[in-house]
Parts: structure tokens; C-alpha cells; sequence
């Protein structure tokens, strides 16, 4: 019998049993994965969170808060998710909650203070006289100094005390608080500080005129400063029913004393220049003679009390830091008639020679020749004048002054050349 043909059968629960365990093997890997997905999912956002609220932060050193940073508060704010688990947790400074509670204030603006330039005060030059009016009050002042400013000059004349006694600036000397029956002889409501500040504002020079012995004011109730009787009456110009005034003594300690504390108030005021006028005497009769005794008398030596008081003026400025300068007229000089003009006795003066047309003599003697000055041109006339003068001033330094009116428009420039050709830097005007 023929045997039979082996036929191979493949053992079909074996395949299938692998086949499932393979399925279960690829189920069981896409669950893990998945589970991975929503786990990592779940914790990203977090972590992502948590990583930027770390910023650029390094592990290398601790932040510490300087000085300019703002103080952190001690409240503390949360961040939560939807689902109100706490995700972070940070503190907030004071200056950053403000800053989100209040409007921003803007830098508060600056100002810068713009002071313009003080002129130069000018040096040299021409030097006018101001009418003593304008000094009365600021307003008047100003308008004079600034017409005088435009016109050129460079220096101003003040009176600050006129024939009189009126002072033209507010003084502060105890002894003008003294003054009886004269009514208030201040005429300002400036002090002298503030006169000479608006000049050198507008770069001019101040230069003070004061009026010496021409002082008719009452001071106390002995009238002190005053001529005396050789039985102490206060002597009077002129019977009282006329009107008679007293006058400033130079031989008096007390109008010394008082003539040097204007002086002085004058220099520390700034006024660097002052010219002292009327180094005079009244016109005494024989019987003023009789009674004030023969110390007054024009025969004797009361020249003596001017050069002295002259002297003492000088010193008073020097001491306050200003020029003391003596007003005399030409004419006298060249006249030989002042009562002040004894150079031997002036020492350590300065002298300023007024010259004036109206006043000027017909003729003048220059060492052993008459010269006629009429037969002169101004500027001829001007120049031999004060080529004289200066001679006989020796080693004292001497200053020209020009009557302006006395003359005419061209002739007052005349005038003018001559003084600059003879050498003179400065020159005054009245």
C-alpha cells in the first residue's frame, strides 16, 4: 500500500497566540506614550511659567538690592491659574505699587537766574555835574544817570551836600538829627550807597561834591558848629529880624568832627572821589570883628584853620578809601586872593582849579612877565592858565574843572584840546 505524503500543517494557535502578544506589546507602548504626552503637557505650562518669571537670573550670585533700588515691601501677591492652585509667589516694592496707583508727576521745571554783565565803570574822561533835582528820589535819578550814560561822559558830579547845608542823599550822621528851626536839610529819600550802585550800573563814576563851611543850619540847642561870641552867643549873618543864619566855623572841633564823618560816610558809601567846596569864611564886619575876636579877622592867620581843616578832609578819606580833592578858582590862584592856596601847608593834598570865563582875569603874572589873556584865543588863554597854575602847585597834584556855561559851544571844545594836549587824562564840568 502506498504510504502517503507527508504534508506540513503550521501549528495556527502558535501564530496567533504571538500575534496577540505583539498587539498587546504595541497597545501597551502607545498608552505609555500617550500617558507621557499628558503628563509632560500637564507640567509644561508650570514649569514654563516658573522659568520665565526667572528672567535672565543666574546661579552664580545672590541678587541683593543696592541702595538706589526701591525698598521691597513686605505684602506678597499671588499668581494662580484658572483652576486656583498657587502657581508663584513674589513680592512687590512700595515705588512699583505707586507707580501703578498714582499719576506721574513731571520734573519740576528749572530756572536759571540770567544777571547781566556790570559795566566796566569808565576811567578818565569827562566828568559832568548833575543837578542836584534829579537826586531826590530813584525814579528822577535813573533818568538823569541814563541821558548822561548816552551822552558819552564818564563820570558824574553829585552835590551831595549844596550851600545851605541841604543834604542830597538820605545821611545817617547823628549830628543833622540835631537841627533846630531849619526844618529836615535831608532832600533824598537815597542813601549814598544807592547813588553811587545806579551810576556804576551804567559805568559812570561817581564823584561827590560836598559844600564845607557853607553851612547855615541851626544844630542843637547851643547851635554847635557855629561861630561863638567872646561871651558864647551864636553869632548871625544879620540881625535875626532879617533872616540871619549861623555858619560852620572851621576853627570849631565839633564842625570838624562832623565835616570828617561826612567824608567818611561818603568813602565807605563807594564814593572813590569827592571834591570839598567852600573853604570860605562869611564877609565879617568891624563889629563881627569886635565880637568873635581877631582869630576871624582877614589881617591875621585864619587861613591856617582852612589848610587845617583841609587837611584833615584829606585824611578822613584816605582813611575811608577816597580822594580828597580842594576846589579852588583859578583866578584866585592866579590872583594870588585865596585863602586856601598855601601849598607849604597842604600836604598830602590834591587841588582842583575851576576855571571860568565869567571870573577869569584881563591879565596874569608868570614869573617876571605879564601875560594880557584877553588878547588870547581860548585855547591859548586855557593852556597858559594852567600851565601857571601847575607851577605854582609845586608837587601838588592839580585837576582841570571848566565852567561850561561860561562859554561858547566851540569854545568849551577849545577849552577841551588844550587841557588834553597839556597832558590831563580827566577833566571836570560844572
Amino acid at each position: 500500500m502506498r504510504r502517503r505524503k507527508k504534508i506540513f500543517k503550521p501549528k495556527r494557535r502558535y501564530k496567533i497566540r504571538r500575534r496577540n502578544e505583539n498587539a498587546v506589546k504595541i497597545i501597551a507602548g502607545a498608552a505609555a506614550v500617550a500617558a507621557l504626552i499628558f503628563v509632560g503637557y500637564s507640567v509644561a505650562g508650570p514649569i514654563g511659567k516658573y522659568l520665565s518669571s526667572r528672567s535672565d537670573r543666574t546661579e552664580t550670585d545672590p541678587w541683593i538690592p543696592s541702595e538706589t533700588d526701591p525698598q521691597i515691601a513686605s505684602d506678597t501677591v499671588s499668581e494662580t491659574d484658572t483652576s486656583g492652585d498657587t502657581l508663584i509667589s513674589h513680592t512687590v516694592s512700595e515705588a512699583v505699587t505707586a507707580m501703578t496707583t498714582s499719576p506721574v508727576q513731571p520734573d519740576e521745571p528749572v530756572y536759571t537766574e540770567i544777571i547781566p554783565e556790570k559795566p566796566a565803570v569808565r576811567d578818565g574822561g569827562a566828568a559832568y555835574l548833575i543837578d542836584p533835582e534829579y537826586m531826590s528820589d530813584r525814579e528822577a535819578l535813573e533818568g538823569a544817570l541814563d541821558e548822561l550814560a548816552a551822552s558819552g561822559c564818564n563820570a558824574v558830579i553829585f552835590p551831595v551836600k549844596t550851600q545851605g547845608g541841604t543834604f542830597r542823599y538820605a545821611t545817617e550822621i547823628d549830628f543833622v538829627d540835631t537841627v533846630i528851626d531849619g526844618g529836615d536839610p535831608v532832600a533824598s529819600e537815597l542813601s549814598a550807597s544807592e547813588i553811587v550802585r545806579a551810576a556804576e550800573s551804567r559805568g559812570l563814576r561817581p564823584v561827590a561834591l560836598l559844600s564845607v563851611l557853607y553851612d547855615n543850619n541851626r544844630y542843637g540847642d547851643y547851635r554847635d558848629g557855629s561861630y561863638r561870641s567872646t561871651d558864647g552867643d551864636t553869632w548871625l549873618d544879620t540881625s535875626p529880624d532879617k533872616g540871619g543864619k549861623p555858619w560852620l566855623s572851621p576853627f570849631d572841633e565839633t564842625a570838624q568832627e562832623y565835616l570828617c564823618d561826612i567824608v567818611e560816610e561818603l568813602g565807605a558809601a563807594g564814593f572813590g572821589e569827592i571834591i570839598c567846596d567852600d573853604f570860605i569864611f562869611p564877609e565879617f564886619r568891624s563889629s563881627d570883628i569886635e565880637l568873635l575876636g581877631e582869630d576871624v579877622s582877614p589881617y591875621g592867620d585864619r587861613h591856617t584853620a582852612l589848610t587845617s581843616l583841609a587837611v584833615m578832609l584829606t585824611e578822613a578819606g584816605n582813611k575811608s578809601g577816597a580822594e580828597v580833592t580842594l576846589r579852588i578858582s583859578a583866578n584866585s590862584v592866579i590872583k594870588g586872593y585865596s585863602e586856601l592856596f598855601y601849598p607849604d601847608e597842604l600836604s598830602g593834598c590834591r587841588i582842583m582849579i575851576d576855571y571860568s570865563e565869567n571870573n577869569i582875569s584881563r591879565t596874569m603874572i608868570a614869573g617876571n612877565d605879564e601875560i594880557i589873556l584877553d588878547d588870547m584865543e581860548i585855547y591859548d588863554k586855557v593852556t597858559a592858565v594852567y600851565a601857571e597854575v601847575t607851577e605854582r602847585c609845586a608837587d601838588m597834584p592839580a585837576y582841570p574843572m571848566l565852567d561850561r556855561d561860561s562859554m561858547s559851544a566851540d569854545a568849551f571844545d577849545s577849552a577841551v584840546r588844550a587841557l588834553t594836549a597839556m597832558g590831563y587824562e580827566k577833566y571836570y564840568v560844572y
